[in-house]
């Protein structure tokens, strides 16, 4: 008689091997160029306000307009990833990302054509993050989880961020603010990559009972099994019902849907708020505009850390929800701390310090929110999960914004978004238990989830 193999019990305890540093390489590369398209906007307003004039609460809406095209994008991926496939949805939103950039750089000319194709931008960023981090959970072996996931998810996006202010520093002086989106547009080369390499998710081909893909996959993550794959019987995953939004509202899922909409739209308006605004302020502040470019990238640096060190913390407290909340408790002070200090060392340690607590909070709750549900309503509920934290993402710039028309102290911009950060904090502690829907599907009555194949996971693979 063939053995019985679960393929999402052999992804969650395979080894890490070259199979999973490839693909970290790949899904790192496109959020690399997640993080670039993301942040650039930030860039771009103080070099384009001199010419166009706009008003502060235009500016708030042609940085909001991206963002509002990341919850429509979000929540689109969903409905196609769970009916149409990983694959192909991530595929096409990386082939709009680039002519998007390319648009931009070419034909826009004004606030308002920014902000439309900012928008038709944010459209297929809202399709690649939630996307990527689906990608990642699926194929991530269970005891690293948090800390692969984030990881490789918050090095690539914080990469990214980064050199989209040096490309602001060293090119846009030469060459205009177009030459952000002409470095945007070399995304084309990860799309290329990803045609020709990105496999669908293992995890989604069983449910649709196609397991040849599978086992040609699980070969090629553990190839030490390969002969067992050839003639093992594979385990049919459970089919739950079609994906709504009732679904993700049902008593398993409830509790930490709720708390991951509420604390997601918090953080991100903080996160938005923050980078979307914060070369702004330096400017009125004084400093010149490289000075604006520097302080922006030093959030993206700091939020390199903040991401693994918050992952890595996870995964030793095997608590994301301590983590999250500490992340965005300790963010209040940086934040309240930044409202009433303008210059010199102590500016600087703020402004670093906001940037490690509030995306190492984040990128827990990404790598959260993907873990909580089963394959056949992750797409979903990941998208619309991410596609109503955007709101709060959408709301953070233009709300400044507005607080800026009103007021051209600083402070009460940093009053307003050290209160949200502490209500995330809270919140984050309503979440339900953290043995997560995603995990369970993949563990048999004989390991579970327990130490034994957490460890056999996290070793280093002999291949």
């Amino acid at each position: 008689m063939a053995a019985a193999v679960n393929a999402a019990e052999e992804l969650a305890t395979a080894p890490m091997g070259a199979f999973h540093r490839r693909f970290a390489l790949l899904m790192g590369l496109i959020m690399f160029f997640d993080g670039y398209d993301l942040f650039n906007a930030a860039y771009v307003i103080p070099l384009v306000r001199r010419s166009w004039q706009p008003s502060p609460s235009l500016i708030g809406i042609m940085l909001s307009a991206g963002i509002f095209g990341l919850a429509i994008g979000s929540v689109l991926q969903g409905l196609l990833a769970d009916r149409y496939g990983r694959r192909r949805v991530l595929v096409a939103a990386l082939w709009l990302l680039m002519a998007a950039n390319l648009v931009l750089a070419l034909v826009v000319r004004g606030p308002v054509a920014f902000a439309v194709c900012r928008l038709v931008l944010g459209l297929a960023l809202g399709m690649v993050t939630p996307l990527v981090l689906t990608y990642l959970n699926e194929w991530t072996p269970a005891r690293c989880a948090n800390t692969y996931v984030t990881w490789v998810f918050q090095l690539g996006l914080s990469l990214g961020g980064i050199c989209a202010g040096l490309a602001g520093v060293f090119l846009t002086a030469d060459h205009g603010w177009q030459a952000l989106y002409y470095t945007g547009a070399l995304s084309g080369l990860v799309a290329v990559a990803a045609t020709l390499w990105l496999p669908e998710s293992v995890q989604y081909l069983a449910l649709k009972g196609n397991f040849s893909q599978v086992r040609r996959l699980l070969a090629a993550l553990r190839p030490d099994r390969a002969a067992l794959y050839d003639t093992a019987a594979l385990v049919q995953p459970r089919r739950a019902p079609k994906a709504s939004v009732g679904v993700l509202l049902a008593p398993i899922y409830r509790r930490n849907t709720l708390v991951h909409w509420a604390v997601g739209f918090l953080s991100l308006f903080c996160v938005h708020g923050l980078t979307g605004w914060l070369p702004t302020i330096v400017v009125a502040r004084g400093a010149a505009v490289s000075s604006a470019f520097a302080y922006g990238t030093l959030i993206m640096v700091a939020s390199i850390f903040g991401g693994m060190a918050a992952g890595w913390l996870a995964d030793r407290w095997r608590s994301r929800v301590k983590t999250m909340a500490g992340g965005y408790l300790m963010a209040v002070l940086a934040m309240a701390g930044l409202g009433v200090v303008s210059g010199g060392p102590l500016t600087v340690a703020l402004v670093a310090a906001a940037g490690f607590c509030i995306f190492g909070a984040q990128a827990v709750l990404n790598n959260y929110q993907a873990m909580t549900y089963h394959t056949e309503v992750r797409g979903t509920g990941l998208g619309v999960a991410v596609g109503l934290n955007r709101v709060g993402g959408i709301l953070g710039p233009s709300v400044i914004g507005v607080i800026g028309t009103l007021s051209a102290d600083p402070l009460y911009v940093f009053l307003v978004l050290a209160a949200a950060a502490l209500l995330a904090g809270l919140i984050s502690f309503l979440g339900g238990p953290e043995v997560t829907a995603a995990r369970r599907e993949g563990a048999s009555p004989a390991t579970g989830h327990g130490d034994t194949a957490g460890r056999a996971a996290c070793a280093p693979s002999a291949r």
